[in-house]
């Protein structure tokens, strides 16, 4: 049985300071991939990481995003080297 299109693969969450992200759903979006979260408190989010700017974003309690961030902290900065190397950025 296929999977069909636009079913999210099963989770792998990582764990990356206080967030927990499930590595096996990033999704490309306007040169950009988003990847469903969880902050420190389990609160659902959605990070976004741009290779090319090595820069990311997520989205607060409203579900808006916030502003691009380059990274600060050294989990930020692995979270954006692994994804980029994953992908290929």
């Amino acid at each position: 049985m296929a999977a069909k299109p636009g079913k999210s693969a099963s989770p792998d969450w990582r764990t990356y300071g206080p967030l927990q992200v499930d590595w096996a759903n990033w999704m490309p979006m306007g040169g950009s991939y988003v990847a469903p979260s969880l902050n420190s408190e389990g609160q659902p989010l959605y990070l976004a990481i741009n290779c090319n700017a090595k820069r990311l974003n997520a989205t607060g309690q409203s579900g808006t995003w916030k502003t691009w961030d380059a990274p600060q902290s050294d989990f930020e900065q692995q979270l954006i080297k692994d994804l980029c190397k994953a992908k290929g950025g």
